[in-house]
């Protein structure tokens, strides 16, 4: 994060608020003649133009053009955000119809994720990301062993939480149903209640001494739990709002169109900027140059965690650093607290 700068006085932090609050809302550079008119700036436009440059000098706003008025700097929007922006408050109307939304698709997490995604979407007019939980987290609930083919059988892991990994194993012969469920059976009370860090250091001993289970099935089952418990595992990733943000007039350039598209086209590296947020105590505020990946240096990214049971993924908004943050961050935060409850809610009454 940026340091603040110096204290501000009355006037300058006046002036400042409302260049950043014009300039989001209009995407234009901010003259003093259009502040003096504003009510309750009770200021020359001579006046207005002092402070103006008052402010330039501190590197909080910029002058695009030599005629141009000014617009907030990477440096002015980090002072914003610390010092003069109050949070909206999202109406209930608002909230409600968020709640309905999630509510609606509670048919499993993956569902929900996906659902709460496209809310944040259009509700910021900007992308809505939500990454699922790391699954390595978790408390080991049951395993499933299925043939899906003569030689092949999946294997559906679950953890408390509700996410579900599935790995398709290949075997030398075919398995019976009978085999396969009392291997399942027999895996179930030796792992119930583990982490899956405990059963990733312990499952060789644990499945040693098995004995009747097919051999080789438990052979094949250790050989995938290194992929089955990975920490490294590719995480679940949720947007939705790729034409709200190529359409924000900071894209009409075609060198930040193309650092967007590229970031939307790379699931690692959004999945790398959000994980960056995994903080589960607060909401998390990244600006401009602030941001270490050179694909999103002209934008801002809103973060919050949210949780399901023992384990915590995280969500958020990415915009242009002309992003409306106080209406953005009380959004991520209301759908970080509902979308908590509404998991929890899923996990005690799982549909199906």
């Amino acid at each position: 994060m940026g340091q603040a700068p110096e204290k501000l006085s009355e006037r300058e932090r006046l002036i400042l608020n409302a260049i950043v609050e014009s300039f989001v809302h209009n995407a234009v550079p901010v003259g003093s003649r259009y502040l003096s008119k504003k009510s309750g700036m009770d200021m020359s436009p001579a006046t207005i133009r002092n402070v103006m440059m008052d402010l330039e000098e501190r590197g909080l706003v910029a002058q695009p053009h030599t005629s141009a008025g000014r617009v907030p700097t990477d440096k002015g929007y980090r002072f914003y955000v610390d010092s003069l922006m109050l949070v909206e408050t999202l109406g209930e109307p608002e909230k409600q119809r968020i709640l309905e939304q999630l509510r609606r698709v509670s048919l499993g997490v993956d569902t929900i994720l996906e659902a709460a995604s496209q809310v944040m979407a259009r509700v910021s007019s900007q992308l809505g990301v939500v990454l699922s939980p790391r699954f390595f987290q978790g408390i080991f609930e049951k395993i499933e062993l299925v043939a899906i083919a003569e030689k092949k059988i999946l294997m559906v892991f679950s953890i408390k939480s509700g996410l579900v990994r599935t790995i398709v194993m290949e075997v030398a012969a075919e398995v019976s149903r009978e085999v396969l469920e009392k291997t399942a059976r027999v895996l179930n009370e030796r792992l119930h209640g583990l982490s899956l860090n405990e059963i990733k250091q312990s499952l060789d001993r644990r499945m040693r001494h098995a004995g009747d289970v097919n051999p080789e099935l438990i052979e094949r089952i250790l050989d995938s739990a290194d992929l089955l418990f990975s920490e490294e595992s590719r995480r679940g990733l949720h947007f939705g709002g790729t034409n709200n943000i190529v359409a924000q007039p900071e894209f009409t350039d075609h060198q930040q169109l193309a650092k967007i598209l590229n970031l939307l086209e790379n699931r690692e590296i959004l999945i790398h900027l959000f994980e960056q947020g995994d903080d589960p105590e607060k909401i998390s505020i990244t600006i401009g140059d602030e941001n270490r990946d050179e694909l999103i240096k002209h934008c801002s990214l809103i973060t919050a965690s949210y949780h399901i049971g023992n384990i915590s993924g995280t969500l958020g908004v990415l915009g242009p650093t002309r992003l409306r943050y106080s209406k953005v961050v009380a959004l991520v935060d209301y759908m970080a607290k509902i979308l908590t409850e509404v998991l929890d809610k899923n996990q005690t009454n799982p549909v199906g």
